[in-house]
């Protein structure tokens, strides 16, 4: 391992973090020396010099506060380190974690889904988080993914095209599966239909952008594990459950 990396992997061993802000790093005296940082530098001409010596131990990443260098790990590893320690509220862990909020909250969503976050309300509206003990970690990369890429005739890739069609079919689910309600629950309407989860998530895109549907986030905790998943994730991260339809 090349010495200022190892100095920088003692250094998180010795507070026990998996990342340091830059702005920590240029008060530590043996950076100051070997990697010449001035507190005055900023933190790119910091990521200019720590570049060379950054090797298998270690990387730089981009956090709420700017620029950090974390241990070589997973951020959900990361998410899962921080909760053990001090955070248990999505908003600080926001605050401190190494990686931008988006994809933090991207991430969040995904573990909670998954299965491997708890979270609760508080009475104020706090969204707090805790690790599942009894989580068991999946492949990385299930069965099913691997279908959604590969259609098993041309009738079905056919039909994956036509997103008119696809589009009278899930107004059939929704009014189907709610009933009359205008809160309809995206999960139904993905069970309902059963079709291969891009078609259905690129249905729901495309009616959202054509403001034809309106998604809405609500409480995950009232849904199973299953029905979470069956759930939609937008590009903010953010675990929508239901839906209702704008266009008349």
């Amino acid at each position: 391992m090349e010495k200022i990396e190892k100095n920088i992997v003692d250094l998180l061993d010795n507070q026990g973090k998996d990342y340091l802000t830059f702005n920590a790093l240029k008060n530590q005296k043996f950076l100051q020396t070997s990697l010449k940082l001035t507190k005055n530098m900023s933190n790119t001409d910091i990521k200019k010099k720590l570049i060379p010596h950054v090797g298998n131990e270690i990387r730089i990443t981009n956090g709420y506060k700017g620029l950090y260098v974390t241990r070589n790990i997973s951020d959900s590893d990361m998410v899962i380190n921080s909760l053990q320690k001090k955070a248990n509220s999505l908003g600080r862990l926001k605050l401190f974690f190494p990686v931008q909020t988006k994809k933090l909250l991207k991430l969040v969503a995904q573990m909670i889904m998954a299965g491997q976050l708890c979270v609760d309300f508080s009475a104020n509206g706090t969204i707090n988080l805790s690790i599942n003990d009894n989580f068991e970690k999946q492949d990385d990369m299930p069965q099913n993914d691997v279908a959604i890429q590969t259609p098993k005739n041309n009738t079905q890739n056919t039909s994956e095209r036509q997103p008119s069609n696809d589009r009278q079919k899930m107004k059939e689910a929704y009014d189907h599966v709610g009933g009359g309600r205008s809160f309809v629950r995206i999960y139904a309407m993905r069970e309902y239909l059963a079709w291969p989860e891009k078609r259905f998530n690129q249905t729901l895109e495309q009616l959202t952008k054509d403001l034809a549907i309106q998604l809405h986030y609500g409480d995950p905790s009232v849904l199973t594990e299953k029905q979470l998943e069956n759930s939609f994730v937008d590009d903010e991260g953010q675990v929508c459950i239901t839906i209702t339809w704008r266009d008349v």
